[in-house]
């Protein structure tokens, strides 16, 4: 079997191409070819490596049967940059709200958005999660009386990074003289004022591929944006598997990701805070993380997308 999958962005960090990665490691049997819409970075090559990769501005039935593909997946791709793919089945994988190509099946990446794009017509049928690796790397200490590391990991963009930001930790790090903060993405402008509003407890990190491995030292993922609300939150389903626990804004895709026992979903300042209180407590900590990583596991793993995946080709055919 030849799947092709055509991504808008050639980066691996913050695009869809990581979601076209996951696919490509749940299905190792399988000769894959991704197609990118922009030039492709270096590190989305190394990410990619054994991949048969394409700069394509527009996918066609030419290209489908000159790559001999089967099957073709279109991330978030809209109508301008796709003809009607006739020459393979096709499936139409929606991470955001937008206009997209036809396909012969679409499939959303939250329940969320699918309510926001058919409205009452949703099922559940209409979701496919995506799928994320399991973090490898660093190791929580096993001090207890230790600071917790609370980090944030996002694009580098302003977008990404609201003002905001700066005012909402200066809530919230004086209350938690115990908690070292660490960013990763954080543009350069943003870094100087973070710091101060973190009492010069903040770290930064560029971001990159391998940023992930900080979730497996990392106690907490904190994400708040004050306007942006996500579809589905991939840096969160990674957190879960490695056993960093979430607390993020109550809204999106975030909702049907964490559930009480997994993590916190966060309404106010005061929230975010009463959860980074709760972590405190050792035995609670370490019970939320077990059981946020056993959910991610079955949810959001390599094995789950391609149990999914395999049933709606067997539909299709």
């Amino acid at each position: 079997m030849r799947l092709l999958q055509v991504c808008n962005v050639g980066r691996i960090v913050g695009g869809t191409a990581a979601c076209a990665w996951s696919i490509v490691r749940a299905f190792p049997d399988v000769e894959h070819h991704i197609a990118f819409g922009s030039s492709i970075t270096d590190e989305t090559r190394e990410t990619f490596a054994g991949t048969q990769l394409h700069l394509c501005p527009e996918v066609t039935n030419g290209l489908v049967r000159d790559l001999r593909c089967d099957s073709v997946i279109l991330h978030n791709i809209s109508a301008s940059r796709a003809e009607r793919i006739t020459a393979a089945w096709t499936l139409q994988y929606v991470h955001s709200r937008g206009t997209r190509a036809p396909a012969d099946c679409v499939r959303y990446c939250s329940r969320w958005l699918a309510r926001q794009c058919l409205g009452e017509r949703a099922i559940d049928e209409d979701v496919l999660y995506q799928a994320v690796p399991r973090p490898i790397g660093g190791q929580r200490s096993a001090d207890a009386s230790r600071d917790l590391v609370v980090g944030r990991i996002c694009t580098p963009t302003a977008a990404k990074w609201p003002s905001a930001l700066i005012d909402f930790y200066a809530q919230l790090a004086p209350r938690h003289a115990r908690v070292h903060w660490e960013f990763v993405g954080c543009p350069a402008e943003l870094q100087q004022p973070l710091r101060l509003a973190c009492g010069q407890k903040a770290v930064f990190h560029p971001a990159g591929w391998l940023a992930r491995t900080l979730l497996t030292r990392w106690d907490a993922l904190l994400y708040h944006h004050p306007t942006l609300t996500e579809s589905f939150g991939r840096t969160v389903a990674e957190a879960m598997r490695a056993g960093c626990i979430p607390i993020v804004d109550a809204r999106g895709g975030f909702q049907e990701q964490i559930t009480s026992e997994t993590g916190w979903l966060c309404r106010t300042s005061d929230d975010f805070s009463d959860a980074i209180e709760r972590l405190q407590d050792v035995s609670a900590r370490e019970h939320i993380a077990a059981s946020a990583r056993d959910r991610a596991d079955q949810i959001f793993s390599m094995s789950a997308i391609r149990q999914r995946l395999l049933r709606l080709c067997r539909h299709a055919a």
